[in-house]
């Protein structure tokens, strides 16, 4: 009998989708990018094909093949691997959770449907809960995600009776500023243990800029695209909280925002993010997929800038070839 899996919590990276510049996957990179996570940033939790990955750009066939490599080149030196399912069809759906199970992933997070919308919490429920089912050994967390999904129901609401319809329930990625309602997610469930994930997706602000507001309402773990490259600044903060020293914690958070604040005002993305992870890695993230466009070399040359005068990049970190790559 397989052991049950673990719950997911601390530092997640939202992984990105290396891309050619003809817009096709390149799979030859994901194993120096597991590398980079863990032995640079010291992060071995990933959250793959969400928003930062462009899971919705991605065919079917495609999101399986990029699941596999994370799991694949991810085993025994990862921890979690947790695979976005979400679909605007319900058998789509259904079959990548399969496939994530079949595969052997930790965990599955589904986001609500955003086109045929379901207007209120029985309706979500009912959806998410056929997903699960595609699964039901594995983990299942709701991607919550209102400001993309257009869905406005609250994640309090939601989670009020969820593990009665859906056994494998375990946790929420909360990717909204609304922290009145991440606060009541917290505090009203607080016997039931579960993952309360906070990610806010760049469009709406990065995760680093609210991560400690969350932390001290009861956060269990984090997901963000800035921990790709910002992973190692992060825990130093993760790490100053959990051991009592706030001022330490608190100066560490606004170093962090000092750079999200800066790269926002430029103009923040998905884009951004391949850019910027190209820049620090020295490994090639390509362009994203259309529509989206790649970022501009004026981007890229001034979050450089930025990321050497706050001390988070040096010259012997960037190697040949890397601005041409990215920009």
């Amino acid at each position: 009998m397989a052991s049950p899996k673990k719950k997911l919590q601390g530092l997640v990276a939202a992984t990105i989708t290396p891309m050619t510049e003809h817009g096709e996957i390149n799979f030859s990179v994901i194993g120096r990018y597991v590398d980079y996570l863990v032995e640079e940033q010291g992060v071995k939790n990933v959250f793959v094909n969400g928003t930062t990955g462009e899971g919705l750009s991605l065919s079917i066939s495609e999101r399986c093949q990029v699941a596999e490599e994370w799991v694949t080149k991810g085993r025994n030196k990862l921890d979690q691997i947790v695979i976005h399912v979400g679909a605007l069809s319900l058998k789509e759906s259904q079959e990548l959770a399969q496939h994530a199970a079949e595969i052997g992933a930790d965990g599955i997070a589904v986001i609500a449907p955003f086109f045929l919308k379901p207007w209120n919490k029985d309706v979500l429920i009912n959806f998410l809960k056929e997903v699960a089912a595609a699964a039901p050994a594995l983990p299942f967390y709701y991607y919550h995600i209102p400001a993309l999904t257009g869905v406005k129901i609250r994640a309090e609401e939601l989670l009020d009776g969820i593990q009665d319809k859906i056994p494998s329930f375990q946790g929420l990625k909360f990717s909204d500023t609304d922290l009145l309602d991440f606060g009541q997610c917290v505090d009203q469930n607080r016997q039931r243990q579960f993952a309360f994930l906070f990610g806010v997706d760049e469009k709406i602000f990065a995760s680093d800029q609210q991560l400690l507001s969350a932390l001290v309402m009861g956060a269990t773990g984090a997901v963000g695209s800035t921990y790709n490259y910002l992973g190692k600044k992060t825990k130093q903060m993760l790490e100053a909280f959990e051991r009592k020293d706030f001022s330490s914690a608190l100066n560490h958070q606004f170093c962090i925002q000092r750079f999200i604040n800066f790269v926002v005002k430029l103009g923040f993305g998905v884009s951004q993010t391949k850019a910027i992870m190209t820049l620090v890695s020295g490994i090639p993230m390509g362009p994203p997929r259309l529509p989206l466009q790649k970022a501009s070399r004026e981007f890229t040359d001034n979050a450089e800038a930025k990321l050497k005068s706050l001390d988070f990049l040096s010259c012997t970190d960037l190697k040949d070839g890397n601005m041409d790559a990215c920009s």
